[in-house]
């Protein structure tokens, strides 16, 4: 917690300015059975910070009622479906340990595969918790290609300066930690950039974006 802290004043140091909202459209799969669905009062946190110079993205996700078996994504899209795009995903195993991974969804593709420093950037998992009830993964953007070739009709590679609609889904994982069905599912109109302080909100059926925050008085 004390590391969260000191990154959020790291943060709110970098901030300036304006609040922006998002819509509240959400798309959800169909729910099986009578159990609340993994999406169900979860309330997923997703704030970056860039470092100018060295062109690194400092990424936190918290998860607050994330249950065990389920995992929380945040999704970086080229439109604003699932498919078309890059997914990080905070995944809570059912003894409790807590991994944070990276996968992409091709056009087209209906299940997230994973991804390496081939789809954009290198992505470093820092050490991941639960306590108290609350998911915390962190991770670390960096090493990005500015040579960027575009791709039509596919999936470019991750780009600091590319802009993306934040896209959010809940789902479970099986026995072996691969990822099922999700609900949840919210992309956005709005467009972040990795290259941008950014701290954005999800919780079940509604988001906000706040692009731009000043620090408390």
């Amino acid at each position: 917690m004390k590391f969260f802290n000191a990154f959020l004043l790291i943060f709110f140091s970098f901030a300036g300015g304006k609040i922006v909202l998002l819509d509240d459209t959400v798309a959800s799969t169909n729910i099986v059975g009578d159990s609340p669905p993994p999406a169900y009062n979860v309330t997923i946190n997703v704030i970056w910070a860039f470092s100018i110079g060295i062109n690194i993205t400092n990424v936190v996700m918290t998860i607050n009622n994330l249950k065990s078996s389920e995992y929380a994504a945040m999704g970086l899209g080229q439109n604003q479906s699932m498919g078309e795009a890059h997914v990080f995903m905070c995944k809570r195993f059912a003894n409790d340990t807590i991994a944070i991974q990276r996968y992409v969804n091709p056009k087209d593709h209906h299940h997230p595969v994973p991804a390496g420093s081939e789809q954009g950037g290198v992505f470093t998992p820092l050490p991941s918790k639960f306590t108290d009830g609350i998911v915390t993964c962190q991770f670390v953007l960096s090493n990005f290609d500015l040579q960027i070739v575009e791709q039509p009709n596919k999936l470019r590679p991750l780009s600091q300066s590319g802009k993306y609609h934040p896209i959010f889904a809940v789902g479970l994982v099986n026995s072996t930690g691969d990822p099922q069905y999700h609900d949840g599912r919210e992309p956005q109109s709005a467009l972040v950039q990795l290259n941008q302080n950014q701290n954005l909100i999800f919780h079940q059926n509604s988001s906000k974006l706040f692009n731009e925050i000043n620090p408390s008085s």
